[in-house]
């Protein structure tokens, strides 16, 4: 059995929480360390330190990530600067002589709204639904049907049942 590796707070810490704050994995910290994710996940238990670096890390990251999705489906509003006139110095570097500042709208993303949504507001948003059909021959195989297959069955359904068959 290899070595455990020793746990060092000042210097584990740290580097998880840079690490996590990009966006690694557990499995990513685990070879970036050179150890084992199963060590990684033992360290979260018996290291109440080491446990907060990695949570405080990922809710951060996660917050950004929010953050982001949020500004994208509501839309944003992003300064650019454009260099519209260069003059070339004596040693051939190249200086900006106007700088335009263009103020640009980036308009709402329907994708990353209903996105946000049907994750925040499932009850009203949500994109699942339910099919159910009902059948008393219980041999019937609908899994090779397509979905339009489906959706003429279901709409079959209650004529069936009028009719009484």
């Amino acid at each position: 059995m290899a070595p455990q590796a020793k746990y060092n707070p000042k210097y584990h810490d740290d580097w998880a929480w840079s690490l996590v704050i990009k966006g690694a994995t557990d499995k990513e910290i685990a070879e970036a360390f050179g150890l084992s994710e199963r060590t990684i996940n033992r360290w979260k238990n018996e290291y109440e330190t080491f446990k907060i670096a990695m949570e405080s890390g990922k809710e951060a990251a996660d917050a950004k990530v929010e953050r982001s999705l949020y500004e994208r489906a509501i839309g944003y509003e992003e300064v650019e600067e454009k260099e519209s006139v260069l003059e070339i110095d004596k040693d051939g570097n190249r200086k900006p002589l106007k700088v335009k500042t263009v103020k640009k709208r980036i308009l709402p993303d329907t994708m990353a709204g209903m996105y946000w949504l049907n994750n925040r507001q499932r009850k009203n948003w949500s994109q699942r639904q339910d099919v159910n059909v009902n059948s008393t021959n219980t041999n019937v195989d609908l899994s090779g049907l397509s979905d339009e297959e489906l959706r003429q069955l279901i709409k079959l359904a209650p004529e069936e049942e009028a009719k009484g068959g």
